[in-house]
């Protein structure tokens, strides 16, 4: 598969076979959560950090093997309870992130409704006013409370990715 991005020349919407809906802040950004997630595992005693759904969580979790789950900065569990996920969404002013984004958040309420799904938002879209942003204000009354946002156009610190999601781990207890 080749990684051509749906940001490309001549390219016709959606994800379309051989390409990719990642340009590289995007690649970056999950790299970085994905190794926030992997620093913090030794540091929350208690809580056990999923990768990926393996198609048995999801017919243990739901009931059924339907879906895909593998947000960026982990699935966060306290004993058998989905309690937090961390997610990052990169988007510029053209794209479907946003979409994307409430089929992983709906999973995750239908699997506790009380989880903490945490975003971290960049690129021209996570500006106020933009897509990013009114998601998030969608989210607010259609998910709840507990969906939070973090907006940087221009993208967020390791440190600083790494302080919130430690802090709403630490929430979680």
């Amino acid at each position: 598969m080749s990684n051509r991005s749906q940001r490309d020349e001549g390219y016709n919407g959606g994800i379309q076979a051989g390409t990719t809906a990642y340009d590289e802040q995007s690649k970056k950004m999950d790299k970085m959560l994905k190794e926030c997630a992997d620093e913090l595992i030794p540091n929350t005693s208690g809580f056990r950090s999923v990768k990926q759904f393996s198609n048995q969580m999801k017919i243990d979790l739901v009931g059924e093997n339907c879906f895909g789950f593998a947000p960026d900065g982990g699935s966060w569990f306290i004993g058998d309870k989905l309690v937090a996920v961390f997610e990052g969404k990169k988007q510029n002013l053209l794209g479907n992130a946003n979409e994307r984004w409430f089929k992983n958040a709906a999973v995750a309420k239908s699997i506790n409704p009380d989880v903490k799904y945490i975003t971290f938002c960049s690129g021209e879209g996570a500006k106020k006013g933009e897509c990013l942003e009114k998601m998030s204000r969608l989210a607010k009354y259609t998910m709840g409370e507990n969906f939070k946002f973090h907006m940087s156009p221009n993208g967020f610190t390791k440190k600083q990715v790494s302080r919130i999601m430690l802090d709403v781990l630490e929430s979680c207890k």
